[in-house]
Protein backbone atom coordinates (compact mmCIF):
# COMPACT_ATOMS: atom_id res chain seq x y z
CA UNK A 1 0.00 0.00 0.00
CA UNK A 2 1.11 3.53 -0.83
CA UNK A 3 3.74 2.41 -3.32
CA UNK A 4 4.51 5.44 -5.46
CA UNK A 5 4.14 5.17 -9.23
CA UNK A 6 5.30 8.34 -11.03
CA UNK A 7 2.69 10.12 -13.12
CA UNK A 8 2.06 13.70 -14.07
CA UNK A 9 -0.45 15.65 -12.04
CA UNK A 10 -1.12 19.38 -11.94
CA UNK A 11 -1.25 19.87 -8.22
CA UNK A 12 0.97 21.97 -5.96
CA UNK A 13 2.41 20.75 -2.68
CA UNK A 14 2.56 23.38 0.07
CA UNK A 15 4.14 21.99 3.22
CA UNK A 16 4.17 23.69 6.60
CA UNK A 17 6.95 22.67 8.99
CA UNK A 18 5.82 20.03 11.46
CA UNK A 19 7.89 19.09 14.48
CA UNK A 20 6.87 15.80 16.06
CA UNK A 21 7.56 15.32 19.73
CA UNK A 22 7.85 19.04 20.42
CA UNK A 23 6.22 20.25 23.62
CA UNK A 24 3.26 22.53 22.97
CA UNK A 25 3.14 26.01 24.44
CA UNK A 26 3.16 26.02 28.23
CA UNK A 27 -0.08 28.01 28.13
CA UNK A 28 -1.87 24.96 26.73
CA UNK A 29 -1.15 22.92 29.84
CA UNK A 30 -0.64 25.36 32.69
CA UNK A 31 -4.29 25.99 33.57
CA UNK A 32 -5.95 23.04 35.26
CA UNK A 33 -9.71 22.65 35.33
CA UNK A 34 -11.65 21.19 38.21
CA UNK A 35 -12.43 17.50 38.18
CA UNK A 36 -15.20 16.32 35.85
CA UNK A 37 -15.80 16.12 32.13
CA UNK A 38 -13.48 18.28 30.06
CA UNK A 39 -12.94 19.25 26.45
CA UNK A 40 -10.00 20.84 24.68
CA UNK A 41 -10.72 22.72 21.46
CA UNK A 42 -8.63 23.28 18.33
CA UNK A 43 -9.44 25.03 15.06
CA UNK A 44 -8.13 23.71 11.75
CA UNK A 45 -8.08 27.37 10.62
CA UNK A 46 -9.64 30.68 11.60
CA UNK A 47 -12.02 32.31 9.12
CA UNK A 48 -11.90 36.03 8.43
CA UNK A 49 -13.40 38.07 11.22
CA UNK A 50 -12.71 35.51 13.97
CA UNK A 51 -10.04 36.53 16.45
CA UNK A 52 -8.50 34.58 19.31
CA UNK A 53 -9.24 34.30 22.18
CA UNK A 54 -12.88 33.43 21.60
CA UNK A 55 -15.80 33.53 24.01
CA UNK A 56 -17.10 30.17 25.27
CA UNK A 57 -20.62 29.59 26.59
CA UNK A 58 -21.07 26.41 28.62
CA UNK A 59 -23.64 25.72 31.30
CA UNK A 60 -24.74 29.34 31.27
CA UNK A 61 -21.22 30.53 32.12
CA UNK A 62 -18.94 32.62 29.89
CA UNK A 63 -15.20 32.18 29.58
CA UNK A 64 -12.43 32.77 27.07
CA UNK A 65 -10.11 30.27 25.39
CA UNK A 66 -7.30 30.67 22.93
CA UNK A 67 -8.34 29.15 19.60
CA UNK A 68 -5.43 28.26 17.35
CA UNK A 69 -4.50 26.08 14.39
CA UNK A 70 -1.05 25.56 15.92
CA UNK A 71 -1.73 24.60 19.53
CA UNK A 72 -4.35 23.20 21.86
CA UNK A 73 -6.06 25.65 24.21
CA UNK A 74 -6.85 25.19 27.90
CA UNK A 75 -9.49 22.72 29.01
CA UNK A 76 -13.15 23.69 29.29
CA UNK A 77 -15.49 22.10 31.82
CA UNK A 78 -18.32 20.25 30.05
CA UNK A 79 -21.73 21.15 31.54
CA UNK A 80 -24.41 18.63 32.42
CA UNK A 81 -26.21 19.10 29.09
CA UNK A 82 -22.97 18.39 27.18
CA UNK A 83 -23.23 21.57 25.07
CA UNK A 84 -20.22 23.86 24.60
CA UNK A 85 -20.54 26.82 22.23
CA UNK A 86 -18.19 29.38 20.72
CA UNK A 87 -20.22 32.58 20.76
CA UNK A 88 -20.04 36.15 19.54
CA UNK A 89 -21.47 38.83 21.85
CA UNK A 90 -23.81 41.23 20.06
CA UNK A 91 -24.90 44.46 21.73
CA UNK A 92 -28.20 45.94 20.56
CA UNK A 93 -28.92 49.65 20.23
CA UNK A 94 -30.58 49.64 23.65
CA UNK A 95 -27.51 48.08 25.26
CA UNK A 96 -28.78 44.51 25.58
CA UNK A 97 -26.11 41.85 24.96
CA UNK A 98 -27.04 38.59 23.25
CA UNK A 99 -24.77 35.77 22.09
CA UNK A 100 -24.85 34.28 18.62
CA UNK A 101 -23.39 30.81 18.21
CA UNK A 102 -20.37 30.49 15.92
CA UNK A 103 -19.80 26.82 16.78
CA UNK A 104 -21.83 24.25 18.67
CA UNK A 105 -20.12 21.22 20.19
CA UNK A 106 -22.23 18.46 21.72
CA UNK A 107 -20.20 16.04 23.81
CA UNK A 108 -21.92 12.64 24.06
CA UNK A 109 -22.64 11.14 27.46
CA UNK A 110 -19.99 8.70 28.64
CA UNK A 111 -17.06 10.66 27.22
CA UNK A 112 -15.05 12.02 30.13
CA UNK A 113 -12.32 13.87 28.24
CA UNK A 114 -12.54 14.90 24.61
CA UNK A 115 -10.98 16.93 21.83
CA UNK A 116 -13.25 19.28 19.89
CA UNK A 117 -12.12 19.92 16.31
CA UNK A 118 -13.59 23.03 14.67
CA UNK A 119 -13.46 23.41 10.90
CA UNK A 120 -14.64 26.55 9.09
CA UNK A 121 -17.48 25.79 6.68
CA UNK A 122 -19.37 28.10 4.28
CA UNK A 123 -22.29 25.66 4.11
CA UNK A 124 -23.67 26.29 7.60
CA UNK A 125 -26.73 28.27 8.61
CA UNK A 126 -25.56 31.74 9.77
CA UNK A 127 -24.29 32.80 12.22
CA UNK A 128 -22.51 29.42 12.53
CA UNK A 129 -18.94 29.55 11.21
CA UNK A 130 -17.53 26.17 12.25
CA UNK A 131 -18.51 22.54 11.84
CA UNK A 132 -17.43 20.44 14.81
CA UNK A 133 -16.29 16.91 15.53
CA UNK A 134 -15.63 15.31 18.92
CA UNK A 135 -12.82 12.81 19.57
CA UNK A 136 -12.87 10.64 22.70
CA UNK A 137 -9.43 11.01 24.28
CA UNK A 138 -9.68 7.50 25.70
CA UNK A 139 -9.25 6.39 22.07
CA UNK A 140 -6.49 8.92 21.37
CA UNK A 141 -3.82 8.06 23.89
CA UNK A 142 -0.28 9.27 24.35
CA UNK A 143 2.12 8.14 21.65
CA UNK A 144 -0.60 7.94 19.00
CA UNK A 145 -1.31 10.29 16.11
CA UNK A 146 -4.58 11.77 14.87
CA UNK A 147 -4.94 12.75 11.23
CA UNK A 148 -7.60 15.12 9.88
CA UNK A 149 -8.20 15.10 6.12
CA UNK A 150 -9.74 18.39 5.01
CA UNK A 151 -8.85 17.89 1.36
CA UNK A 152 -11.13 16.63 -1.40
CA UNK A 153 -8.69 13.79 -2.06
CA UNK A 154 -7.93 10.50 -0.34
CA UNK A 155 -4.83 10.78 1.87
CA UNK A 156 -2.60 7.83 2.69
CA UNK A 157 -0.46 7.72 5.85
CA UNK A 158 2.27 5.20 6.61
CA UNK A 159 3.47 5.49 10.21
CA UNK A 160 5.94 2.80 11.19
CA UNK A 161 4.32 -0.50 10.18
CA UNK A 162 0.79 0.96 10.24
CA UNK A 163 -1.09 2.08 7.13
CA UNK A 164 -4.27 4.12 6.87
CA UNK A 165 -6.21 5.51 3.92
CA UNK A 166 -8.16 8.57 5.07
CA UNK A 167 -11.14 9.60 2.97
CA UNK A 168 -11.96 13.25 2.33
CA UNK A 169 -13.40 14.93 5.40
CA UNK A 170 -12.55 12.04 7.72
CA UNK A 171 -10.45 11.62 10.87
CA UNK A 172 -8.26 8.61 11.67
CA UNK A 173 -6.09 7.69 14.65
CA UNK A 174 -2.94 5.60 14.23
CA UNK A 175 -1.52 3.89 17.30
CA UNK A 176 1.97 2.42 16.86
CA UNK A 177 1.64 0.28 19.99
CA UNK A 178 2.84 0.43 23.57
CA UNK A 179 6.18 2.07 24.29
CA UNK A 180 7.75 4.19 27.01
CA UNK A 181 9.69 7.40 26.51
CA UNK A 182 10.52 8.22 22.91
CA UNK A 183 10.94 6.25 19.69
CA UNK A 184 11.70 7.16 16.10
CA UNK A 185 9.47 5.88 13.32
CA UNK A 186 9.39 6.26 9.56
CA UNK A 187 6.45 8.27 8.24
CA UNK A 188 5.22 9.10 4.76
CA UNK A 189 2.18 10.93 3.42
CA UNK A 190 0.50 10.29 0.07
CA UNK A 191 -2.51 11.38 -1.95
CA UNK A 192 -4.60 9.69 -4.59
CA UNK A 193 -6.65 11.36 -7.30
CA UNK A 194 -10.27 10.27 -7.83
CA UNK A 195 -10.71 7.09 -9.87
CA UNK A 196 -6.95 6.41 -9.71
CA UNK A 197 -5.30 3.38 -8.11
CA UNK A 198 -1.80 4.83 -7.78
CA UNK A 199 -0.61 6.96 -4.89
CA UNK A 200 1.70 9.98 -5.18
CA UNK A 201 4.12 10.90 -2.43
CA UNK A 202 3.69 14.16 -0.50
CA UNK A 203 6.64 13.71 1.85
CA UNK A 204 8.60 11.09 3.79
CA UNK A 205 10.83 11.34 6.85
CA UNK A 206 11.64 9.86 10.24
CA UNK A 207 9.89 11.43 13.24
CA UNK A 208 10.19 11.06 17.02
CA UNK A 209 7.10 9.99 18.97
CA UNK A 210 6.74 10.39 22.74
CA UNK A 211 4.55 8.29 24.98
CA UNK A 212 3.55 11.50 26.82
CA UNK A 213 2.35 13.35 23.71
CA UNK A 214 -0.54 13.01 21.31
CA UNK A 215 0.26 14.22 17.81
CA UNK A 216 -2.29 15.95 15.55
CA UNK A 217 -1.76 16.46 11.82
CA UNK A 218 -4.20 18.33 9.58
CA UNK A 219 -4.16 18.01 5.78
CA UNK A 220 -5.75 20.84 3.80
CA UNK A 221 -6.37 21.62 0.14
CA UNK A 222 -6.86 24.92 -1.65
CA UNK A 223 -8.63 24.36 -5.00
CA UNK A 224 -7.96 27.93 -6.13
CA UNK A 225 -4.21 27.57 -5.67
CA UNK A 226 -4.12 23.85 -6.42
CA UNK A 227 -2.17 23.11 -3.24
CA UNK A 228 -2.24 20.32 -0.72
CA UNK A 229 -0.31 20.62 2.52
CA UNK A 230 -0.38 19.94 6.24
CA UNK A 231 0.34 21.41 9.63
CA UNK A 232 0.55 19.82 13.05
CA UNK A 233 0.54 20.27 16.81
CA UNK A 234 1.37 18.28 19.94
CA UNK A 235 -0.97 17.67 22.86
CA UNK A 236 0.18 16.46 26.29
CA UNK A 237 -1.37 13.11 27.14
CA UNK A 238 -1.46 13.99 30.80
CA UNK A 239 -3.42 17.24 30.52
Amino acid sequence: MFSVVPFVVFIGIALSPVVYGQDPDESSSSDKEERGRRIWIIATSLPDGIESPVTILAGGKLSEVRLSKRSVGTAIKVPKDGLVQVVNPVVSEDGVTTYESLASIMIPEGIRESLGILTPSPNLQPPLKFASKVVDLDKFRGGSSLFVNLTNLEIGVALGSKRKAIKAGQIEIIDVGDFEGAKSVAVSYHYRLPKKEDWSLISASTVPLRSTLREILIFSYNPELGQIGYHGMSFHAGE
